[in-house]
């Protein structure tokens, strides 16, 4: 249900087509006879276009080039869309550029609206610390918005990839990922800002870590994004309920407030102080998107195709 398709054959003739809702991105970019696509805007800039070159390719459209010519055309009926909301918040580089929404100013307004809720008291013991490097916006526009430090508590080894979606020794690698600095830490009240929470591997270590290697004397936990209660079947590896922590705390999607019930005892679990979520209401408002301009399916159940659902 979800696909952007860039083609190309052995006579030079080329093809790019998004699927009819434009889950995932896909863009472009021309330069007199030189033509580029990519699925992020960022890799062509590296590569030498400028940003008033390079468009997002709408969805249900595509582009032909054959004889050098270009042409766009619309191919489905659908009007509506469902961005990925993940893309926002996780997936994509924070450089790029989806939809006319820069992907780091769609994450600070995450940050500034997880402050808003903020009810924990603000004093000089408290630091914010967001696990690099996606969630470095959004730990920033937090801390900027309540008026506290935001440091780099914990480093990043550039040598270890995405561990989001690797099998088999994944504790190991998330392990090996981070080193944490005490003296950013050691004896404050740290709020450990993550862009979004699935199965736990990752912040469940770094909480343990951040109390014992980092020193920290209380560690509150803050998710830039909603609970995450269902799979997701347009290419994100989590294709079973089993394999998330969040439905075993919440039922159904939470577009509201969440249960106190529900975040204390999910907190106790990671071993945090706290652990406060965006609902689904204020990341539609930091994004700028309407509900139904998103797919949403992992944090409703609710999937914007029929084989999706």
């Amino acid at each position: 249900g979800a696909y952007s398709l860039v083609f190309l054959n052995a006579r030079g003739e080329m093809m790019l087509a998004r699927d009819p809702l434009g889950i995932k991105p896909l863009c472009y970019a021309t330069d007199d006879s030189l033509f580029a696509a990519a699925s992020e805007s960022v890799a062509l800039l590296n590569i030498g276009f400028a940003p008033e070159q390079i468009k997002s390719l709408p969805p249900g459209h595509v582009i032909t080039i054959v004889d050098n010519e270009i042409q766009l055309k619309k191919y489905s009926t659908t009007d509506s869309s469902a961005h990925c909301f993940f893309e926002w918040v996780y997936f994509a580089h924070v450089s790029s550029v989806m939809e006319g929404r820069t992907v780091y100013d769609a994450r600070w307004r995450l940050g500034e609206h997880l402050a808003g809720n903020e009810a924990e008291t603000i004093d000089d013991k408290c630091v914010v610390v967001a696990v690099p490097d996606t969630a470095k916006p959004i730990g920033d526009a937090f801390a900027f918005s309540l008026g506290i430090l935001s440091l780099e508590g914990i480093v990043r080894n550039r040598y270890v990839g995405r561990t989001f979606i690797e099998g088999e020794e994944r504790a190991k690698k998330v392990r090996s990922k981070y080193t944490l600095l005490p003296s950013v830490t050691g004896g404050k009240r740290v709020f450990l800002v993550e862009d979004s929470l699935v199965r736990s591997t990752t912040l469940r270590d770094l909480v343990k870590r951040t109390r014992d290697e980092g020193q920290a004397d209380e560690v509150h936990v803050r998710i830039g994004a909603p609970p995450v209660i269902a799979p997701c079947f347009y290419g994100i590896d989590m294709s079973t309920v089993s394999e998330l922590i969040a439905p075993q705390f919440f039922e159904g999607p939470v577009k509201g407030k969440l249960s106190r019930e529900g975040l204390e005892t999910m907190g106790n679990e990671l071993g945090a102080d706290t652990l406060r979520y965006l609902t689904v209401d204020e990341l539609n408002g930091a994004l700028g998107l309407s509900e139904c301009d998103l797919c949403e399916g992992c944090l409703t159940g609710e999937y914007p195709t029929e084989w999706g659902q």
